[in-house]
């Protein structure tokens, strides 16, 4: 009797272990948020909170400026010059022969302004004007970029947030089930209906099952921090997942519409744009250079006597003409061609391989969407059938039937079928947010008030995105997951019904259910 008391404390404490590692995790998803952002209840509120208020976002909005700023310097060029200068000095005079008493020290000054336009320069102003007009265009697609990236980011990491929380909440379910086939064998080891075997059987399971709760818990711990990274508030305050716009109707429309609207694509091709300017610029260089000059002079204090010590009258003069500058051996000006048109030959290159990247993206994203899809029927109609055929095998270990292994396998499978469900789901729902990303239609307007998936306009299997049960209707309400915290417990967490006989030695009938301890609270069923 000493050694049954010694194994029930050990079977209630292993799970009460489990549930204490799993709470203590907690307060590491529950981490103030930031202050830069504030908690949103959804996700549409949150991209666009995340948009305003990310660095990565914010750098490079701040690249755009500069960007912005280049092209004004460059289009100043095209306008006139106007400069004043000044000298004033003070002069002293050592005459070696002869004697002056006057010229030896005075002050002398010269002012003057002129204005300067360019008529040509070898269309270096108009290349560079098409050239910071590219850059800037390229950096705006950069940050469109960005943007797509940190919202797709968010997407992902609040679905992984969603999947981790329904495979915890599975793997406690399926873990206090076997803790309670282990308290079952054990009194029918008592009575002698189980063996030994049984026994280390299901403690070795529940000891499996008690391994997956603390993967699941250290998943999720790893997931919230992640969204806490993006969107600035705690991974215990993650929005239902939202219906996104409509993604291309097929394959080829939206390979068509990446080709145009692909943010780094286009980045690419402006790139390239502006090194095909900057040879045009580099030549430039080369060529003759004519401006117009105008400008007025004034002279005072002998800067002209600077030997004789005389001072001369105060002068003024007004000057205006051309001014050409011809080339003839700049070596450097040379290099600097070499220089831009390698430059240009690395953009093309780059712009194809954008290109290809590009296809590449948007037909990965389209197969992982439709084979979730595929996985999603298939999995719905696996989850079922393995819940059926785990009650058969339930009922059928009450009549002699089928053995415990039977149906500790039946549950592996029961909760294998439901975790491949639930990821079937939350890959569906970050393909087409891939695909969105990918063919450059992934912004803030693009994640859609509501909730997933019942405003969602793309035709997809009858389920909802994580772990909500199919309705018999698309207009029928979808279960919300934040009124119950885990999901209903099946068949095989629960007792079978009182039965004659050895049946009832199992169940702990009203003359044992006395003599056996309580269930921990992961025992509990709930309601």
């Amino acid at each position: 009797m000493r050694k049954s008391w010694t194994f029930w404390a050990s079977a209630l404490s292993a799970p009460a272990a489990v549930a204490t590692l799993a709470i203590a995790a907690t307060p590491l998803l529950a981490q103030s948020a930031s202050p830069a952002v504030a908690p949103s209840s959804t996700m549409a509120a949150l991209a666009r909170q995340v948009v305003i208020s990310s660095p990565d976002i914010a750098a490079q909005r701040h690249q755009v400026r500069v960007a912005a700023a280049r092209l004004q310097a460059a289009e100043a060029s095209f306008l006139p010059t106007i400069e004043a200068n000044g000298t004033v000095q003070r002069r002293e005079i050592d005459i070696k022969n002869g004697s002056s008493t006057n010229d030896a020290r005075y002050t002398a000054g010269q002012a003057g302004i002129e204005a300067r336009l360019r008529f040509y320069d070898g269309d270096r102003t108009y290349n560079g004007v098409k050239i910071a007009k590219a850059e800037l265009e390229a950096t705006s697609a950069g940050l469109d970029a960005i943007t797509s990236d940190i919202l797709l980011e968010l997407l992902s990491s609040a679905a992984d947030v969603h999947l981790n929380r329904k495979i915890l909440q599975y793997s406690q379910a399926q873990s206090e089930a076997i803790g309670e086939q282990l308290r079952a064998t054990s009194r029918r080891l008592e009575f002698g209906e189980a063996t030994r075997t049984d026994e280390e059987l299901a403690r070795a399971r529940l000891a499996t099952s008690q391994a997956g709760v603390l993967a699941a818990t250290e998943e999720l711990g790893v997931n919230g921090h992640r969204f806490r990274n993006v969107s600035g508030q705690s991974g215990t305050m993650v929005p239902p997942l939202p219906p996104l716009a409509a993604v291309p109707a097929s394959l080829a429309a939206a390979q068509k519409i990446a080709q145009d609207a692909a943010p780094r694509l286009r980045a690419a091709r402006l790139n390239a744009q502006a090194g095909k300017s900057g040879v045009r610029f580099a030549t430039g260089a080369l060529l003759p250079q004519l401006d117009a000059v105008s400008g007025y002079d004034y002279l005072t204090g002998g800067a002209t006597n600077t030997f004789t010590g005389k001072y001369p009258d105060d002068r003024s003069s007004l000057y205006y003409g051309l001014e050409l500058r011809v080339p003839i051996f700049l070596p450097r000006d040379h290099a600097e061609v070499r220089r831009a048109r390698a430059v240009r030959d690395q953009r093309l290159s780059q712009t194809d391989m954008a290109v290809r990247t590009v296809a590449e993206e948007v037909a990965s994203a389209w197969t992982r969407w439709q084979s979730a899809k595929s996985t999603i029927v298939a999995a719905e109609t696996a989850v079922a059938a393995t819940q059926e055929a785990a009650e058969g095998i339930k009922k059928e270990a009450v009549g002699g039937n089928r053995t415990l292994t039977d149906v500790l396998n039946a549950q592996n499978e029961l909760l294998t079928a439901r975790v491949t469900l639930e990821r079937a789901h939350r890959n569906e729902f970050v393909a087409r947010a891939s695909l969105l990303a990918a063919t450059g239609q992934l912004d803030a307007k693009a994640i859609l008030d509501g909730r997933c998936c019942g405003a969602d306009p793309i035709e997809r299997p009858g389920m909802s995105a994580l772990g909500r049960p199919t309705m018999a209707s698309v207009d029928n309400a979808m279960t919300d997951p934040s009124i119950s915290s885990r999901p209903q417990m099946s068949s095989l967490g629960r007792m079978p019904d009182p039965a004659p006989d050895g049946a009832a030695a199992l169940d702990g009938g009203s003359s044992t259910a006395m003599s056996r301890p309580a269930s921990s609270a992961l025992g509990r069923k709930l309601n």
